[in-house]
Protein backbone atom coordinates (compact mmCIF):
# COMPACT_ATOMS: atom_id res chain seq x y z
CA UNK A 1 0.00 0.00 0.00
CA UNK A 2 2.89 2.56 1.21
CA UNK A 3 6.58 2.28 0.17
CA UNK A 4 9.60 4.36 0.86
CA UNK A 5 12.57 3.50 -1.18
CA UNK A 6 15.30 5.35 0.18
CA UNK A 7 13.74 8.68 0.94
CA UNK A 8 15.67 11.64 1.72
CA UNK A 9 14.73 15.21 2.22
CA UNK A 10 16.58 18.14 3.77
CA UNK A 11 15.20 21.51 4.80
CA UNK A 12 17.89 24.04 3.84
CA UNK A 13 21.38 22.29 5.04
CA UNK A 14 19.47 19.97 7.61
CA UNK A 15 18.52 16.18 6.87
CA UNK A 16 15.20 15.32 7.81
CA UNK A 17 14.91 12.36 6.64
CA UNK A 18 17.60 10.20 5.59
CA UNK A 19 17.16 7.29 3.71
CA UNK A 20 13.90 6.09 4.80
CA UNK A 21 13.19 2.95 3.54
CA UNK A 22 9.46 1.17 4.75
CA UNK A 23 6.90 -0.76 3.16
CA UNK A 24 3.08 -0.74 5.33
CA UNK A 25 0.48 -3.14 3.55
CA UNK A 26 -2.99 -2.46 3.27
CA UNK A 27 -4.63 -2.88 6.54
CA UNK A 28 -1.93 -2.33 8.77
CA UNK A 29 -1.92 -0.10 11.80
CA UNK A 30 1.58 1.42 11.94
CA UNK A 31 2.94 3.94 14.80
CA UNK A 32 5.84 5.96 14.61
CA UNK A 33 7.41 7.38 17.90
CA UNK A 34 10.75 9.37 19.00
CA UNK A 35 11.77 12.60 20.02
CA UNK A 36 10.94 16.03 19.42
CA UNK A 37 12.47 16.79 15.63
CA UNK A 38 12.99 13.04 14.73
CA UNK A 39 11.52 13.75 11.78
CA UNK A 40 8.28 12.22 12.69
CA UNK A 41 6.09 14.19 11.19
CA UNK A 42 7.73 15.30 7.90
CA UNK A 43 7.90 11.62 7.33
CA UNK A 44 4.04 11.25 7.33
CA UNK A 45 3.37 14.37 5.56
CA UNK A 46 5.43 12.90 2.32
CA UNK A 47 3.12 10.03 1.75
CA UNK A 48 0.32 12.74 0.69
CA UNK A 49 2.98 14.64 -0.44
CA UNK A 50 2.50 17.90 1.77
CA UNK A 51 6.28 17.71 1.83
CA UNK A 52 7.75 16.42 -1.38
CA UNK A 53 11.34 14.08 -0.96
CA UNK A 54 14.34 15.43 -2.08
CA UNK A 55 15.68 12.06 -3.00
CA UNK A 56 14.10 8.41 -3.23
CA UNK A 57 10.87 6.99 -4.18
CA UNK A 58 7.62 6.85 -2.29
CA UNK A 59 4.94 4.48 -4.22
CA UNK A 60 1.47 5.12 -2.34
CA UNK A 61 -1.74 2.50 -4.15
CA UNK A 62 0.44 2.10 -7.09
CA UNK A 63 1.36 5.98 -7.47
CA UNK A 64 5.30 6.98 -7.88
CA UNK A 65 5.01 10.76 -6.31
CA UNK A 66 8.14 11.50 -8.27
CA UNK A 67 5.86 11.07 -11.39
CA UNK A 68 4.88 14.34 -12.80
CA UNK A 69 1.87 12.58 -14.06
CA UNK A 70 0.97 11.59 -10.47
CA UNK A 71 -2.39 13.58 -10.08
CA UNK A 72 -1.90 14.63 -6.57
CA UNK A 73 -5.63 15.78 -6.31
CA UNK A 74 -6.82 12.28 -7.08
CA UNK A 75 -3.93 10.81 -4.49
CA UNK A 76 -5.30 12.92 -1.54
CA UNK A 77 -8.79 12.03 -1.99
CA UNK A 78 -7.62 8.50 -1.33
CA UNK A 79 -5.70 9.72 1.97
CA UNK A 80 -7.45 11.00 5.03
CA UNK A 81 -5.59 13.33 7.20
CA UNK A 82 -6.37 14.29 10.94
CA UNK A 83 -3.92 17.07 12.30
CA UNK A 84 -2.71 17.67 16.07
CA UNK A 85 -5.03 20.99 15.88
CA UNK A 86 -8.36 19.97 14.21
CA UNK A 87 -8.18 22.74 11.23
CA UNK A 88 -12.36 22.76 11.16
CA UNK A 89 -13.81 25.50 9.33
CA UNK A 90 -14.57 27.63 12.63
CA UNK A 91 -18.07 29.47 10.64
CA UNK A 92 -19.65 25.75 9.80
CA UNK A 93 -21.56 23.36 11.58
CA UNK A 94 -20.04 19.71 12.62
CA UNK A 95 -22.00 18.57 9.52
CA UNK A 96 -21.00 21.20 7.18
CA UNK A 97 -17.46 20.76 7.68
CA UNK A 98 -18.25 16.96 7.09
CA UNK A 99 -20.08 17.07 3.60
CA UNK A 100 -18.16 20.35 2.18
CA UNK A 101 -14.92 18.25 0.56
CA UNK A 102 -17.00 15.23 -0.47
CA UNK A 103 -19.34 17.47 -1.99
CA UNK A 104 -16.78 19.62 -4.00
CA UNK A 105 -14.30 16.75 -4.03
CA UNK A 106 -15.98 13.58 -4.96
CA UNK A 107 -19.14 15.38 -6.32
CA UNK A 108 -21.78 13.89 -4.03
CA UNK A 109 -25.09 15.39 -3.51
CA UNK A 110 -26.22 17.54 -0.92
CA UNK A 111 -28.33 14.92 0.09
CA UNK A 112 -26.08 11.83 -0.23
CA UNK A 113 -23.07 13.92 1.45
CA UNK A 114 -25.59 14.60 4.29
CA UNK A 115 -26.89 11.29 4.76
CA UNK A 116 -23.21 9.68 4.61
CA UNK A 117 -21.85 12.61 7.29
CA UNK A 118 -25.37 11.66 9.47
CA UNK A 119 -23.81 8.34 9.74
CA UNK A 120 -20.40 9.33 10.64
CA UNK A 121 -21.19 11.69 12.93
CA UNK A 122 -23.04 8.52 14.77
CA UNK A 123 -19.91 6.24 14.54
CA UNK A 124 -17.77 8.96 16.49
CA UNK A 125 -20.69 9.47 19.13
CA UNK A 126 -21.49 13.03 18.04
CA UNK A 127 -25.21 12.83 16.49
CA UNK A 128 -26.37 14.87 18.87
CA UNK A 129 -23.87 18.07 18.00
CA UNK A 130 -24.36 17.83 14.16
CA UNK A 131 -25.63 21.60 14.08
CA UNK A 132 -22.86 22.60 16.44
CA UNK A 133 -20.10 24.68 15.52
CA UNK A 134 -16.38 24.25 16.26
CA UNK A 135 -16.32 26.93 19.15
CA UNK A 136 -19.46 25.22 21.12
CA UNK A 137 -17.42 21.70 21.20
CA UNK A 138 -14.42 20.39 23.26
CA UNK A 139 -11.05 19.44 21.86
CA UNK A 140 -12.28 15.92 21.81
CA UNK A 141 -15.22 16.59 19.90
CA UNK A 142 -13.18 18.94 17.75
CA UNK A 143 -10.95 16.15 16.64
CA UNK A 144 -13.84 13.08 16.29
CA UNK A 145 -16.07 15.75 14.01
CA UNK A 146 -11.97 16.37 11.93
CA UNK A 147 -11.75 12.28 12.02
CA UNK A 148 -15.09 12.19 10.78
CA UNK A 149 -14.48 14.32 7.84
CA UNK A 150 -11.63 12.54 6.62
CA UNK A 151 -13.89 9.26 6.69
CA UNK A 152 -15.85 10.87 4.33
CA UNK A 153 -13.94 11.05 1.80
CA UNK A 154 -13.78 7.18 2.37
CA UNK A 155 -10.11 7.20 1.98
CA UNK A 156 -8.01 3.95 1.64
CA UNK A 157 -5.43 4.78 4.06
CA UNK A 158 -5.74 7.26 7.05
CA UNK A 159 -2.86 9.46 8.47
CA UNK A 160 -2.41 10.75 12.00
CA UNK A 161 -0.66 12.98 13.16
CA UNK A 162 -0.16 13.42 17.09
CA UNK A 163 -4.20 13.92 17.40
CA UNK A 164 -4.38 13.71 21.00
CA UNK A 165 -1.52 15.91 22.36
CA UNK A 166 -3.76 19.23 22.02
CA UNK A 167 -6.31 17.34 24.13
CA UNK A 168 -6.40 17.59 27.87
CA UNK A 169 -5.96 14.72 29.19
CA UNK A 170 -9.62 13.64 30.40
CA UNK A 171 -10.49 13.75 26.72
CA UNK A 172 -8.02 11.50 24.96
CA UNK A 173 -9.55 8.29 25.84
CA UNK A 174 -12.93 9.37 23.56
CA UNK A 175 -10.40 10.21 19.97
CA UNK A 176 -8.76 6.78 20.84
CA UNK A 177 -11.71 4.82 21.14
CA UNK A 178 -12.77 5.87 17.64
CA UNK A 179 -9.17 4.94 16.15
CA UNK A 180 -9.24 2.20 17.77
CA UNK A 181 -12.46 0.71 16.16
CA UNK A 182 -11.13 2.31 13.30
CA UNK A 183 -8.15 0.27 13.09
CA UNK A 184 -10.19 -3.20 14.40
CA UNK A 185 -12.32 -2.70 10.90
CA UNK A 186 -9.23 -3.19 8.80
CA UNK A 187 -8.10 0.83 7.97
CA UNK A 188 -4.63 1.47 6.65
CA UNK A 189 -3.26 3.74 9.30
CA UNK A 190 -0.44 5.41 9.93
CA UNK A 191 -0.40 7.37 13.60
CA UNK A 192 2.26 9.49 14.42
CA UNK A 193 1.77 9.39 18.94
CA UNK A 194 3.17 8.78 22.22
CA UNK A 195 0.39 7.12 23.08
CA UNK A 196 1.42 3.81 24.11
CA UNK A 197 -1.69 1.96 25.17
CA UNK A 198 -3.08 2.79 21.93
CA UNK A 199 -0.13 1.80 20.09
CA UNK A 200 -0.48 -1.34 22.58
CA UNK A 201 -3.56 -2.07 21.52
CA UNK A 202 -3.91 -1.99 17.65
CA UNK A 203 -0.41 -1.44 16.66
CA UNK A 204 0.84 -3.95 14.23
CA UNK A 205 4.42 -2.43 14.20
CA UNK A 206 6.02 0.13 16.10
CA UNK A 207 8.26 2.68 14.06
CA UNK A 208 11.59 4.33 16.22
CA UNK A 209 13.12 7.28 14.54
CA UNK A 210 15.94 9.64 15.91
CA UNK A 211 17.08 12.17 13.91
CA UNK A 212 15.48 11.49 10.63
CA UNK A 213 16.50 7.75 10.50
CA UNK A 214 14.73 4.71 11.26
CA UNK A 215 16.34 2.88 14.33
CA UNK A 216 14.32 -0.08 14.75
CA UNK A 217 10.88 -1.31 13.25
CA UNK A 218 9.19 -4.54 15.39
CA UNK A 219 6.40 -5.24 17.34
CA UNK A 220 4.84 -3.37 20.32
CA UNK A 221 6.36 -5.61 22.69
CA UNK A 222 9.84 -5.34 20.65
CA UNK A 223 9.93 -2.29 20.55
CA UNK A 224 8.39 -1.25 24.50
CA UNK A 225 9.64 -3.81 26.21
CA UNK A 226 12.89 -5.44 24.33
CA UNK A 227 14.10 -2.78 21.99
CA UNK A 228 17.89 -3.76 20.46
CA UNK A 229 19.14 -0.38 19.24
CA UNK A 230 20.90 1.63 22.35
CA UNK A 231 18.64 5.21 21.20
CA UNK A 232 15.48 3.12 21.76
CA UNK A 233 16.44 1.56 24.84
CA UNK A 234 17.74 4.87 26.14
CA UNK A 235 14.19 7.41 24.73
CA UNK A 236 12.04 4.16 26.49
CA UNK A 237 13.41 4.47 29.58
CA UNK A 238 14.00 8.23 30.29
CA UNK A 239 10.86 9.35 28.48
CA UNK A 240 7.97 6.67 28.62
CA UNK A 241 10.14 5.08 32.49
CA UNK A 242 9.41 1.85 30.94
CA UNK A 243 11.78 -0.57 31.57
CA UNK A 244 13.57 -2.66 29.07
CA UNK A 245 15.25 -6.12 29.08
CA UNK A 246 19.03 -5.63 28.78
CA UNK A 247 20.44 -9.04 27.70
CA UNK A 248 23.86 -7.75 28.68
CA UNK A 249 22.85 -8.10 32.30
CA UNK A 250 21.49 -11.59 32.28
CA UNK A 251 23.38 -14.41 33.76
CA UNK A 252 25.06 -16.87 31.79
Amino acid sequence: MIKFIAANKWFNNHQVLNNISLEIAKGEVIVICGPSGAGKSTLLRTINKLEPIDDGEIIVDGMYLSDPKTDLTSLRAEIGMVFQHFNLYPHKTAIRNITLAPRKVRGLSKRKSTERATKLLEKVGLSHRRDAFPVQLSGGEQQRVAIARSLAMEPKIMLFDEPTSALDPELINEVLEVMIALAKEGMTMVVVTHEIGFAQKVADRVVFMDDGEIMEVGSPPDIFVNPQHPRTKDFMSSVFHIPVFDESHEEE
